[in-house]
């Protein structure tokens, strides 16, 4: 049975080699998908779950207490103001009214009387008639009844306002969305009940409504009120509402230990479609592109992944690496700053030029600062590179600067254009430093020397600090961000690693700035890796600022990445000896058959072994 039974597991084994070998080499075979550059609209949203409101609830109550003899409203009732919506039993207050009405008249009658009987006492006691005594009482009896009149009045109104209070009328227009009372029930009044009275019905005007929308703690920083917004409830799927952001709630809500913040999103609902209650799907547009160069996502990855992207692609990571290198130094930074990359620059792979200094002895410079560097920057770092080493100066010197840009005026404005159009992406690093000392060789003044005095200025100022860049002005009449001369009085929003800063208006989001990024384009059947500037995105698409053309087929790495894991798991499967299952090749052991132990000759293994089954 053994002389049969090992033959067949050889057979297998190497059948199962076999296989696994053939769908490797298959595999590996297998195109990197890609995706080519194409114009789309990209819309950065955030969404979120909400429940429509009513926005002003009113609470109808009634001053009076009493029996409900009628109630015309019902549920859903649309009401204008002055409609009716409960009437009490008005016999008690009725009858308070009458009282009150026929004690007028008797105080009118009253007062009549007494003023003539005044009259009378009056000139009797001018004629000596009557007693000063008398003459007091009749006037006294004049003024009690002025009183009871005014008392009358008083009386006889109350019990006016008691009976109009037996009808409550709708306060606002608007629909009742909630009836708590029926017809025959007794109710308290609101304002002599302790208990605050009975609610007879809710009413609101659903003309105009809001959502309250429940957004995560990651996307409230990109909220703000006046955004736009879309709303979808499950009754009409078809048809989306839309509105605005009314205001954010300051107060965090957390549900099942995730901080969420309500929002407010008020919808015109003139057509009386929303009803409060129903739950929507709430879209808060943060951004729009429309018809610009997009790029999937699939195909970005960051610069520090690089490594593992190129292996994943089958490329050499260090030749990667190094033409990365070659063009962040084109674009004017290096591979710690990321922030060089210019919107609108020649970032294009391949196109790389004299490296720019970079690293810890780079000047400290950002867009816009016109800051030149001279091939004799004293002293080195060590490894070789130079580092750009700013001059001393005095205040002779820099008294020298100002003087001359004193008598050429224009080269500030000249300074301001060449950092807008540095800014606006127009020129690159290199174009803007030829620029730049053109315009102070017209003044005549030292690059160096100039943005030495700068430096200095901003030390004595006390701007050293990275978060007041910006809102100084320079010596030489440049800012950082800002006007020449003027104060900037707009937000400042530093990139990180020592790149490229640019002013922002308040309110505005930073999504909005573009950003460098990794991506691999398909040329002549291999794959270049390119530095690429990139704006907003969503979940599908970014936005591409610089660095890709229209057509251009960019490679897809997660596909890319899957197919690497398969090659590693059928390569485990090989190394492992076959089909799962199979005990692999130990050590000193024989071949396929099982290997022999001793000296004895033995079939498939060594001599003196015993064949394994």
């Amino acid at each position: 049975m053994k002389r049969f039974t090992q033959p067949l597991l050889i057979g297998l084994a190497a059948g199962a080699v076999t296989i696994v070998a053939c769908t490797s080499k298959k595999a590996s075979n297998v195109p990197i998908p890609t995706a080519a550059i194409e114009r789309r609209d990209i819309v950065v949203d955030a969404s979120a779950t909400g429940a429509v409101e009513p926005i002003n609830v009113v609470e109808v109550k009634s001053k009076a207490s009493g029996q409900i003899t009628q109630m015309p409203v019902e549920t859903g009732t649309l009401v204008k103001p002055g409609d009716l919506i409960v009437q009490l039993d008005t016999r008690d207050v009725k009858n308070q009214f009458d009282q009150s009405l026929a004690d007028l008249q008797a105080a009118e009658a009253k007062l009549q009387v007494s003023e003539s009987q005044k009259k009378r006492s009056d000139d009797l006691f001018e004629a000596r008639i009557v007693t000063a005594q008398e003459h007091e009482t009749a006037a006294l009896d004049y003024a009690n009844a002025k009183a009871q009149l005014v008392r009358a009045k008083t009386n006889l109104d109350l019990a006016q306002q008691r009976l109009e209070d037996a009808t409550v009328r709708a306060p606002i227009s608007g629909t009742v969305i909630e009836k708590t009372v029926s017809l025959g029930q007794v109710i308290t009044s609101g304002t002599s009940s302790l208990g605050g009275g009975t609610t007879l019905i809710k009413m609101a005007d659903l003309n105009k409504v809001r959502v309250r929308a429940l957004v995560t703690e990651a996307d409230i920083g990109t909220i703000q009120p006046g955004l736009g917004a879309t709303v979808t409830v499950d009754a009409y799927p078809d048809r989306p509402f839309r509105g605005s952001v009314e205001k954010i709630e300051p107060q965090a809500v957390v549900q099942q230990s995730v901080t969420m913040f309500p929002v407010l999103i008020t919808i015109s609902n003139l057509e009386g479609l929303l009803k409060p209650g129903m739950n929507g799907e709430v879209s808060i547009l943060i951004d729009r592109r429309d018809d610009v160069l997009a790029v999937p996502n699939d195909a970005i990855r960051n610069v520090r992944e690089a490594a593992t992207a190129a292996s994943a692609l089958g490329l050499n990571p260090d030749s990667v690496q190094a033409q990365i290198r070659a063009q962040m130094a084109s674009m004017g930074g290096g591979m710690g700053g990321m922030g060089g990359g210019r919107p609108g620059g020649n970032g294009a792979a391949g196109q790389a030029a004299p490296a720019a200094p970079t690293g810890a002895g780079a000047p400290n410079v950002s867009r816009g600062e016109v800051m030149l560097t001279s091939n004799d920057q004293g002293g080195q770092q060590p490894g070789g590179r130079q580092r750009g080493q700013m001059p001393d100066v005095t205040d002779k010197d820099c008294d020298a600067v100002k003087a001359a840009f004193a008598k050429h005026p224009d080269t500030e404005q000249k300074l301001a254009t060449l950092r807008t159009r540095v800014q606006s992406g127009e020129l690159d690093f290199q174009q803007m430093r030829a620029e730049s000392q053109k315009i102070y060789e017209a003044a005549g003044v030292d690059a160096r020397i100039a943005g030495a005095c700068r430096m200095r200025e901003r030390q004595r100022a006390g701007a050293g600090d990275s978060t007041q860049r910006g809102g100084r002005a320079s010596a030489g009449g440049a800012q950082r961000g800002g006007t020449p001369g003027t104060q900037n009085d707009r937000g400042f929003v530093p990139e990180r690693g020592g790149g490229v800063s640019t002013p922002v208006q308040a309110g505005e989001f930073t999504a909005r700035r573009a950003r460098p990024s990794l991506v691999f384009v398909a040329e002549n059947g291999t794959y270049v890796p390119r530095i690429v500037r990139l704006g907003v995105g969503n979940f599908d698409y970014t936005e591409v600022v610089s660095g890709l053309k229209e057509g251009e087929q960019v490679a897809l790495l997660a596909a890319a990445a899957m197919q690497a894991r398969r090659e590693e798991q059928n390569n485990r499967m090989r190394n492992m000896g076959g089909l799962p299952g199979m005990t692999p090749n130990r050590p000193g052991a024989g071949g396929p058959g099982g290997g022999g132990a001793g000296g004895g000759a033995n079939r498939g293994g060594a001599a003196g072994g015993q064949a394994r089954p």
